[in-house]
């Protein structure tokens, strides 16, 4: 019905679960039906099969909707257990094989329809044997959940803690004059830095962007002078400080560090060079990824709409902040580069219980045949 309100399911990519994607009253949709969904239901939306978007819908979501996009099946459960064909559907050998049963030949729009899923075969064994095989996987696999929840508690809290050092709210101002604090305006201690470069046709020129959340620096393709419209683009140094005036409003400042020295931006991007007589660069760092400093100098910027609204460089030395003695400001660095190792040892990690996961999942699969 026109009026009526739908809450809808949708299904993440490798394996990934079903989520809540919003409601949609009926006249928002261009679909004469939609697919009701019940507690252990199969889903897959036919798009996205080939890369591993299956799921079985929990309680939470029981009695949610899909588009007709989506397929859903009920299993016989005198046949297959639920839960063996869950494990089953999160191996991605299991999503590349289904796929071949996908009908199209764009790789990224093929669709598998219910008969192409019907019609693909799996090895079953008896229901005593896949209630083995899952007690298996779910003690090997909720080991391999729990160190990954442990590891990304871990990198939390490492990112937590220089931020926290940096702003100290709970200490009052006259206790930070005590220890050697003070208050300033950040014009005092950054000078705009642009070293501008006229555009070569003849060059390719490293470029970089900023991630949002205050998460730092990326790797961008190289602009190639040929194929750009600038006529000047803006060289960075190491150490200075950098945002996107596009996307401040929601983090994107930065401190340029070794590995991007002599990269390339536009003057969407401002950078600044830093007195490190009173700041220590990473401190900056530290200090910048609070959502509190993202909003207060979004409040000075200009455009329509949120999203268009840029922050100028006049906002970023106009604000005004409290500096830790440079003593305080070495031992936040350090806790940011702490934080730094720790993310890229969380990241190895989670490589390896990926492939662990993986591993489990390919033996007891490829043993029940």
């Amino acid at each position: 019905m026109p009026t009526d309100i739908y809450p809808m399911v949708g299904v993440r990519s490798f394996g990934g679960g079903c989520f809540a994607s919003g409601e949609i009253s009926g006249s928002e949709t261009r679909y004469p039906r939609l697919l009701h969904l019940a507690a252990g239901d199969f889903v897959y939306p036919k798009l996205m099969a080939w890369e591993g978007a299956f799921a079985f819908v929990p309680e939470a979501l029981a009695g949610g909707f899909v588009s007709p996009e989506f397929c859903t099946f009920e299993v016989n459960e005198s046949q297959a257990d639920p839960r063996y064909l869950h494990y089953l559907f999160q191996r991605p050998e299991t999503w590349r094989e289904v796929a071949r049963n996908s009908a199209g030949t764009n790789v990224r729009r093929r669709r598998l329809y219910p008969g192409g899923f019907l019609d693909h075969e799996i090895q079953l064994p008896s229901i005593a044997e896949q209630r083995r095989i899952v007690a298996q996987l779910h003690e090997v696999l909720e080991r391999v959940r729990a160190s990954t929840e442990m590891l990304r508690r871990s990198v939390l809290l490492s990112e937590a803690l220089p931020v926290t050092a940096a702003h100290r709210s709970d200490t009052a101002d006259g206790e930070r004059v005590a220890r050697g604090w003070t208050h300033t305006s950040l014009g005092e201690v950054l000078t705009p830095a642009p070293d501008e470069v006229i555009v070569d046709p003849a060059t390719s020129y490293p470029n970089l962007g900023i991630l949002s959340f205050g998460r730092g620096l990326f790797e961008k393709p190289p602009i190639d002078g040929a194929q750009t419209s600038a006529k000047k683009l803006f060289r960075v140094h190491a150490d200075q400080f950098i945002y996107s005036r596009l996307f401040a409003f929601e983090g994107a400042y930065g401190v340029v560090d070794e590995s991007f020295d002599g990269y390339y931006v536009s003057n969407e991007f401002p950078c600044f060079d830093v007195d490190t007589r009173r700041v220590h660069p990473r401190f900056l760092a530290a200090y910048f990824r609070s959502p509190s400093v993202w909003e207060a100098l979004a409040i000075r910027s200009k455009g329509l709409g949120v999203r268009r609204q840029r922050v100028q460089p006049e906002a970023i030395l106009d604000y005004e902040i409290w500096l830790p003695s440079l003593a305080e400001q070495n031992q936040i660095a350090r806790m940011v580069e702490l934080g730094h190792a720790s993310d890229r040892l969380r990241s190895r990690m989670n490589t390896h219980l990926d492939a662990l996961r993986v591993a489990a999942l390919n033996q007891a699969f490829d043993h029940s045949r």
